[in-house]
């Protein structure tokens, strides 16, 4: 690529990424954590889940101490043809557009675009530069680094906005626990139906436009796994994705994948779902065993990337208000629980418990996620289900997040707390 035209380009994106519309709302994230170490951080998470907005944040901390900073987005078409040798017309650019007397701090944004980018970066660190990198895809932010990398990165995974960035992003404050009333209850309430519905996509939530998830979904499934894989059949990949959409926060079998899609081997469905836990389209959640054998070879639940898909990519039948709550309630885990493991238990007789939350070698919590308890039989399984589980792992006392109902029961000398999931969201202390 020629380097006058590099050169235009990269003018072009400082103009825009100076830019902080002012909607912006700032994550809960220590930024200054992410800027205080030499390291290269990596920002990496679902596609339109705020990244680009973190790296404005970020360069903004940076512009208020008089720095250099110089951005990319390598998802730009007019960068289709760089190459390697244009790295050093890179640094050289960095270097005439600003004062030499202070390193420049890069940021990248979706860097998985640019050729063997892993050792660039690790040229950069070495000549003390700070640099940021986004990209939308675990996999090549993930293991295809570690080795080139190792011991020079941090990772940030970043997700849709949580509840608390919702409430946040519509001006609502969060009162003390001893300070909600009911009045301020219901508020609270109101926008988590909302949100429940909607999900966390910072453009879908600002324009109310739930149709905007619909393109996403459709945009990763092309972009980020169509095009970077070469899928062949196409077809086959989209009906596994709707069908694991619509039966979120489901047990799933691969007999039945291959029977509701049409592709041909087990091998197949695998590596597709694969493909979609490294866009975070979906998640997998295994069942916990002590044998890891059996943990193994255990079917797994399906949780969808963000809550809006179950309303704009699934087939709906009903509300199901439950599948919902479930989901919400295993992205909110997933964000709040970073450094911990997740599981389900499976017991015998089809006594399940929805999460159990794990720092090895120990199982810390057991969740039971129940939109219906009011419904005497939903709540006799779901008590039976939560009951096996602190008994299998010596519990005292586990939790049922409803949507709105609250109490608390002592059942085989097992505490039981019933809350609402938007409470438990909202106030990480009381739950721990």
């Amino acid at each position: 690529m020629d380097k006058a035209q590099l050169m235009d380009v990269i003018v072009q994106h400082q103009e825009i990424f100076a830019e902080i519309p002012e909607d912006t709302i700032e994550r809960e994230i220590d930024l200054h954590k992410y800027m205080r170490g030499k390291e290269i951080v990596i920002i990496t998470g679902i596609r339109r889940s705020g990244k680009s907005t973190v790296l404005k944040l970020l360069a903004d901390q940076y512009q208020r101490r008089d720095e250099n900073i110089l951005f990319i987005n390598f998802e730009d078409i007019r960068l289709l043809d760089i190459t390697t040798d244009n790295y050093h017309d890179i640094e050289n650019i960095a270097i005439e557009l600003f004062s030499r007397k202070k390193k420049t701090v890069f940021f990248f944004d979706e860097i998985q675009y640019a050729p063997q980018w892993e050792r660039w970066v690790n040229n950069l660190h070495f000549k003390g530069h700070k640099v940021f990198v986004t990209g939308s895809n675990a996999k090549i932010l993930g293991g295809e680094i570690a080795t080139a990398l190792t011991g020079r990165n941090v990772v940030l995974a970043l997700h849709p906005f949580s509840f608390r960035e919702y409430l946040r992003l519509k001006g609502i404050e969060i009162p003390p626990f001893h300070l909600l009333t009911s009045d301020r209850s219901a508020e609270i309430f109101h926008y988590f139906k909302e949100y429940i519905e909607y999900g966390g996509f910072p453009e879908v939530l600002k324009e109310k436009n739930i149709e905007l998830s619909g393109y996403y979904f459709n945009d990763i499934l092309k972009r980020d796994i169509e095009n970077r894989y070469a899928v062949r059949e196409q077809a086959g990949l989209a009906r596994l994705a709707t069908y694991l959409a619509s039966n979120a926060s489901s047990k799933f079998t691969y007999s039945t994948l291959l029977s509701v899609t049409g592709l041909k081997s087990t091998n197949t469905i695998s590596q597709y779902i694969g493909y979609f836990r490294d866009s975070y389209l979906f998640y997998t959640l295994p069942a916990f065993y002590f044998s890891l054998k059996k943990q193994a070879q255990a079917s797994k639940k399906v949780y969808a990337g963000d809550n809006s898909f179950l309303n704009t990519v699934s087939f709906r039948f009903s509300e199901n208000t439950g599948q919902k709550l479930e989901n919400l309630v295993f992205l909110h885990l997933l964000q709040a629980k970073k450094g911990y493991s997740l599981f389900y238990h499976s017991g015998v007789s089809e006594k399940e418990c929805d999460f159990l939350i794990m720092k090895e070698p120990s199982v810390l919590s057991a969740i039971q996620v129940s939109a219906e308890i009011q419904n005497s039989e939903t709540k006799k399984r779901d008590i039976h289900g939560l009951l096996d589980a602190l008994h299998e792992y010596n519990l005292p006392k586990g939790y049922i997040l409803t949507m709105d109902r609250s109490g608390h029961e002592e059942i085989d000398g097992k505490d039981l707390i019933i809350t609402p999931a938007w409470k438990y969201m909202l106030y990480p202390d009381l739950y721990p």
